[in-house]
């Protein structure tokens, strides 16, 4: 009869839905990890992603999220250029300034809490202006939120660490739990440095950004 029919193309529809919502069809996936990252976190839409190599190891896949506004205004003057080659070193300096951004880590080799906060803090030391006490905090607070929020206590693989910069302030998550907030300019700035410097640790994590940022300035 037709209203069996119809129930059946109904549940049939219901279903497709259902496959749909499991894939997160609002996510992109980066390439050497294969790591999904929603499209926008806390309001913040992505702008890139990359991974992190120690050697031929896969570390950990990353994505970078930016208030939309504040960028746009930070960035407006670099608009007439029509591709991300074309940027000048400036640019990378500029993206370190004030707007809000948020790293997220997701881990894909799993190390134990120490080397995942020692590591972090050896790439961020050699780029710090002035005392070294907020890395020192901040190797604590990556250390604590493993041992509160990590399986096992370690930043075993699929861990989520979240770094949310906006000026002078840092605010950490893992997985998800808020950790913690540091105020140092200088951290904030030599954490971003590692990705956007002239030495980034995840050259994909920053040519993809440049191209993802330019992108929303047109």
């Amino acid at each position: 009869s037709s209203s069996r029919r119809e129930m059946r193309s109904l549940k049939a529809m219901l279903w497709t839905c259902c496959l749909l919502l499991a894939v997160d069809v609002h996510a992109r996936v980066e390439p050497a990890t294969k790591v999904a990252f929603k499209d926008s976190l806390s309001g913040q839409p992505l702008v890139g992603v990359g991974v992190r190599k120690k050697g031929p190891i896969k570390v950990y896949g990353i994505g970078m999220y930016v208030d939309s506004l504040g960028s746009k205004m930070a960035l407006s003057k670099y608009k007439k250029h029509a591709s991300a080659a074309e940027l000048p070193k400036q640019f990378f300096e500029d993206v370190l300034g004030g707007f809000g951004k948020t790293l997220l880590l997701k881990m894909v080799y799993g190390v134990s809490k120490e080397k995942m906060a020692g590591a972090l803090a050896e790439s961020i030391k050699p780029r710090m202006s002035g005392s070294l006490s907020a890395v020192a905090e901040f190797e604590q607070m990556l250390m604590a939120g493993c041992e509160a929020h990590a399986m096992g206590g370690r930043a075993a693989g699929g861990t989520e660490f979240q770094f949310a910069v906006r000026g002078s302030s840092l605010g950490v998550q893992v997985n998800g739990k808020k950790v913690g907030t540091i105020s140092s300019k200088p951290l904030c700035q030599a954490l971003l440095k590692c990705y956007f410097d002239g030495k980034s640790v995840a050259p994909s994590l920053k040519s993809t950004c440049a191209e993802g940022l330019l992108e929303r300035l047109h």
